[in-house]
């Protein structure tokens, strides 16, 4: 018991004050005051360590907020069967039955490897990182195991996740994601359930590693979020926005969960599932902010933290729960798209700090970068009034044939506006582009030049959320792999760039021909060498394997650095004069 505290109750919010001699106590789960009255129950607890908590064997007093939480995740438990990695009804429940079996023996970069280990070997997955209600929960579900069989399991399945997602790699913030899944089942479970986030759930580019657009989707997340709290038009919307950029990697990437205390998350992530969206976290994230907003100071230190103490889960239910609650898909991708659109104009802008970013991410020196970044620019500005104005009248003439049609085209209505917000994406489109690399090839280089087909195959390749335009970061780093990259350079940026997870061999052959010179591709080397490295479709694994391949090591295709910002400018010079 404590007296004379001056704080508020966490539950009620009356005032804990010296005279009134109110009898006030710790809970021994959220370390929080709370009154008297508000603190009548008691609980099991796990976590270890805990400064309150002298007798484990004994059950502690918590406040009724915690209370709350801890019966409805025990119920979870209980009717579910929760233990550490044990296949629970949760799998079928999110995503239904997968009856595919995984190979858990697959080869691993290692590089991979060694971010992994470091991260979940060295502990930074144990439960004692995580908030003051998963603590709990994942504690319990972990009794009777071995920290070190714990740490292996979470290894395994994140070491797997990587080997089929090489493109995204690992992020911090998946190790929090997968601990809570082996929660909910066993290790082969926990990768169908993240197989699924990633590929139904997670925005796309979400935790991408593109050359020079480091998770730009989640930029792109939060640019939605943002705009949707300035809409919400409340007096404290600027301290909210600010707080994003601050937590938001905290809040996003780990889904909320080191943010919502149990309860809450396992309801928002059944949203989640349900609905195939990531909208119900972007809806979790907005209405936590809100009620924090409403009694707490959001400048403060560790306030993420605290947030979790505040929603109650029968709350977040509810809203939930109700259909009108929901952001629209349509509005959130138009936002999106607008972020990307506005994004693409910044990479023409004349300031040191882009000009840094593009040569780090490409094979140009700073003077070739500023060369045609400048012909570049200029080209879009004398180009783009008359695409637009052939774009409008084609879009105009699709949008009054589906306005008359049923309503049943209302999807393709909304399709075709989101395209159009695409097109304001400031580059160059795919007709530039082939004419681009036409000139270039015909006028200025000896390499053999390429039919359309393989350069829309490159297009495509590097038109990152398919706008149909490159912007000026893409344009270049597709110019540093076809002109400056060493063969392993190449076959990574494609693979980086590329939005699956494999090529197909037709794919894959029609990059080698871009990539290996035409007088090597005459070779009998050459062709002893397609033999070698004969698949039906290349994954990022067998792309690394046949770049260690001995006619790809001992001959480097690289072509000149010389003139070639020369070259390019030229090229555009005659593309606009003709």
């Amino acid at each position: 018991m404590i007296l004379f505290h001056k704080s508020k109750c966490c539950v009620c919010a009356k005032n804990l004050q010296a005279l009134k001699l109110r009898k006030t106590y710790r809970c021994k789960m959220c370390h929080k005051d709370v009154c008297n009255n508000c603190s009548e129950n008691r609980v099991q607890l796990y976590a270890k360590p805990n400064e309150f908590v002298k007798d484990f064997n004994k059950q502690q007093r918590v406040c009724d907020n915690c209370f709350r939480d801890y019966t409805y995740y025990q119920q979870i438990i209980q009717e579910n069967g929760l233990k550490w990695n044990t296949r629970s009804l949760f799998q079928s429940k999110w995503i239904g039955k997968q009856e595919r079996k995984i190979k858990m023996e697959i080869s691993i970069s290692e590089n991979d490897k060694e971010i992994i280990d470091k991260d979940v070997l060295a502990g930074r997955t144990d439960a004692f990182l995580f908030n003051y209600s998963l603590r709990e929960f994942i504690t319990q579900c972990q009794q009777g195991y071995d920290q070190s069989l714990i740490r292996g399991s979470i290894n395994r399945v994140l070491q797997l996740f990587v080997t089929h997602y090489p493109i995204i790699g690992y992020c911090q913030g998946m190790n929090f994601i997968v601990t809570v899944l082996l929660c909910l089942s066993d290790e082969e479970g926990a990768f169908h359930i993240m197989n699924h986030i990633f590929k139904y759930i997670i925005p796309p580019r979400f935790y991408s590693n593109s050359q020079g657009a480091t998770l730009i989707g989640f930029q792109a997340e939060l640019y939605f979020l943002k705009t949707i709290i300035k809409g919400l038009n409340l007096q404290y919307s600027q301290q909210l926005s600010n707080f994003l950029d601050v937590s938001g990697p905290q809040m996003l990437l780990t889904l909320m969960l080191q943010v919502l205390n149990t309860s809450s998350l396992l309801i928002t992530w059944e949203a989640m599932f349900k609905r195939k969206s990531f909208i119900p976290i972007d809806q979790a994230i907005i209405f936590s902010l809100v009620q924090a907003a409403k009694c707490c100071d959001m400048n403060q230190q560790g306030l993420v933290e605290e947030i979790g103490k505040i929603i109650k889960h029968s709350d977040l239910a509810k809203l939930l729960s109700k259909e009108n609650a929901y952001f629209p898909s349509f509005e959130r991708q138009v936002q999106i798209e607008q972020y990307y659109s506005q994004t693409s104009r910044s990479w023409v802008d004349e300031d040191k700090f882009i000009l840094f970013r593009l040569k780090k991410i490409t094979n140009f020196d700073p003077e070739e970068i500023l060369q045609i970044q400048k012909e570049f620019k200029k080209y879009c500005l004398e180009s783009r009034n008359l695409f637009i104005i052939r774009k409008d009248q084609k879009d105009a003439k699709q949008l009054a044939k589906l306005t008359d049609s049923s309503d049943d085209d209302d999807l393709d209505i909304q399709a075709l506006q989101i395209q159009q917000i695409k097109s304001q994406k400031y580059g160059i489109n795919k007709d530039a582009f082939l004419t681009l690399m036409e000139q270039f090839h015909q006028y200025y280089t000896k390499y053999q030049l390429l039919d359309r087909q393989k350069y829309e195959l490159v297009f495509s390749l590097f038109d990152e959320n398919q706008a149909e335009l490159l912007d000026f970061r893409e344009f270049l780093t597709c110019l540093s792999v076809l002109l400056r990259g060493s063969f392993e350079q190449k076959l990574k940026m494609f693979f980086t760039a590329h939005t699956g997870s494999s090529l197909k061999a037709q794919e894959f052959h029609t990059l080698l021909s871009i990539i290996i010179p035409q007088e090597f591709q005459q070779n009998e080397e050459y062709q002893q060498f397609l033999n070698r490295i004969q698949m039906a479709q290349y994954s990022y694994q067998d792309m690394l394997l046949v770049s260690q391949d001995p006619f790809v090591l001992q001959n480097e295709f690289q072509r000149e650095r010389s003139q070639t910002s020369i070259m390019i400018a030229q090229s555009f010079n005659h593309m606009k004069n003709h």
